[in-house]
């Protein structure tokens, strides 16, 4: 019963990492803490009560950390969708620099022809 309060407190105080580096824009280092979460909820799994039952503090606890979760997806998303939208602009303007290097290679390639003639 104590290790699964320890746990908890653990999962909870995690999420809040999670919940100040997501408010930085720090994708990375979040997603980092969740592998460690990832492991925290299959040691709750393994050592669960038998009877499925959790003390008040300990429902208050998983409740608190529900929310952080719901809070932390939610900007995971949307800094997931910033991400995205670098990498399309990015390659958007590695496509254009590599069609002006061809249109300035033809370029270069009819007046070198103009001039032989």
């Amino acid at each position: 019963m104590q290790y699964t309060f320890q746990l908890l407190r653990i999962l909870k105080s995690n999420l809040e990492k999670m919940q100040t580096l997501l408010s930085y824009g720090d994708g990375e280092s979040a997603v980092k803490i969740s592998f460690q979460n990832e492991r925290i909820l299959s040691l709750l799994e393994k050592y669960k009560e038998p009877s499925g039952k959790l003390d008040v503090t300990q429902q208050a606890l998983v409740s608190d950390c529900l929310i952080l979760q719901e809070d932390c997806d939610k900007k995971l998303q949307s800094i997931t969708s910033e991400y995205k939208k670098e990498l399309n602009n990015h390659m958007i303007k590695r496509q254009l620099l590599e069609h002006l290097e061809n249109v300035n290679s033809i370029c270069l390639q009819i007046i070198i022809l103009c001039r032989n003639y």
